[in-house]
């Protein structure tokens, strides 16, 4: 067995081998999010705006049914345009959408311009996993995918903690400071990203989009194994998608302050910083599947253990079992699907995975809702969908 300073070696020989646009995703992701103070905080501004539960619930929606859309745009842009043109649209795209959804007091129009916001965050998906797997041969992409996501959860370790100071002092902060760290992704993904490839040749007609993506969603049907981890992925989010969409309104609601609540979830983040990538290079010898068992599983768990929690103790408590399902699943979920993506097709793929994701959240988006009819009980229903995802994903 090899020791710890040998392992610690050869992972950063293998860190230190990727390419340089694999740093320049890693620094602009950690930008971005360390700036991405609204989405933890905006179920508690909408109600803090006096909307009704069912209000929120039908904005969760629409945002949703944004994230739904996006990744068909992403998955189709980024195997013809090319990725990094795909990502600067996405991030210029939901930088202005986020601005406008606090000027927005009109509750019709602010359904519009959170669908639109949320369709065009979740462009960003695709073209961003699939310059990856350009960039990162296979035996290396469970590492770039686990430091891709280090940046994302160094940068959300400190976020929410400090969006919950600046949502106090005044919530234009957060969305402003969002939207300008958004802008600054942009700016080093134009500069210094490549395009990656393009498997689709010229003009975009209607019929031509069509035609490319029935190829690929006929090709992702025959793959049995993709098509598990999509349903796997499916259950899984719901259960997940709470800890965003639900969360500080329940932790308001147990008389916690947003500052408490910001600390919890910069908890998910520093727990990733530190644990992670360790555990990812223990993890990548093993079977993928059975790891995602273990993981949606635990993910389950952590929302059975928030329905039972009424004090801070007890939320900490349940983003810990929460978080390390996180680990172990998530960037072990996305070497694995990338590895189930033939290149032809690998942009289209990836948007079928984010389209997926956005699925899971539209579903769980009534999950507000839900809570508004059940209270806590509703966690614990939702921790089923966790569970159920990890059958499914080692289900032969």
């Amino acid at each position: 067995m090899k020791s710890p300073v040998q392992s610690l070696k050869e992972l950063s020989i293998e860190i230190s081998s990727l390419p340089q646009p694999v740093f320049v995703l890693v620094l602009g992701q950690f930008c971005n999010r360390f700036g991405a103070f609204v989405f933890p905080f905006f179920g508690l501004y909408l109600k803090d705006k006096s909307f009704e539960l069912s209000e929120i619930a039908g904005v969760m929606a629409a945002l949703g049914t944004g994230h739904f859309l996006g990744p068909i745009a992403g998955g189709y842009l980024a195997d013809s345009i090319g990725r990094r043109n795909t990502i600067v649209v996405s991030l210029l795209a939901s930088g202005s959408s986020l601005i406008g959804m606090y000027f927005v007091d009109n509750y019709i129009l602010l359904l519009v311009v959170g669908a639109f916001y949320g369709f065009s965050v979740f462009i960003f998906g695709a073209p961003a996993s699939a310059l990856l797997t350009d960039l990162v041969p296979e035996e290396k992409r469970v590492t770039a995918f686990a430091l891709f996501r280090l940046a994302i959860n160094a940068g959300f370790a400190a976020g929410p903690a400090v969006a919950g100071f600046l949502y106090v002092k005044s919530p234009m902060l957060i969305f402003l400071g969002d939207a300008l760290t958004t802008f600054l992704f942009a700016g080093l993904a134009y500069f210094f990203l490549p395009h990656g490839l393009r498997s689709i040749e010229g003009k975009a007609t209607f019929r031509g989009v069509v035609d490319n993506w029935r190829n690929a969603v006929v090709d992702a049907f025959g793959n049995l194994r993709f098509r598990r981890f999509l349903m796997a992925v499916l259950l899984m989010g719901v259960s997940f998608s709470q800890i965003f969409t639900l969360l500080s309104i329940y932790a308001s609601d147990r008389g916690l302050s947003p500052a408490t609540y910001g600390w919890i979830m910069g908890l998910n983040g520093l727990l990733i910083i530190f644990v992670e990538i360790p555990a990812v290079q223990w993890l990548k010898g093993r079977d993928p599947r059975n790891v995602l068992m273990v993981g949606y599983a635990l993910i389950g768990v952590g929302c059975l253990i928030f329905g039972f929690a009424e004090t801070r103790t007890g939320f900490v408590w349940a983003m810990i079992v929460f978080t390390i399902g996180e680990i172990v699943a998530l960037p072990i979920g996305m070497a694995y699907s990338s590895s189930l993506a033939p290149t032809a097709y690998r942009g289209r793929y990836f948007g079928l995975r984010g389209m997926t994701w956005a699925a899971s959240n539209l579903i769980a988006s009534g999950g507000v809702w839900l809570y508004g009819h059940m209270g806590a009980s509703w966690w614990l229903l939702s921790g089923v969908f966790g569970v159920a995802g990890a059958w499914v994903i080692r289900r032969e």
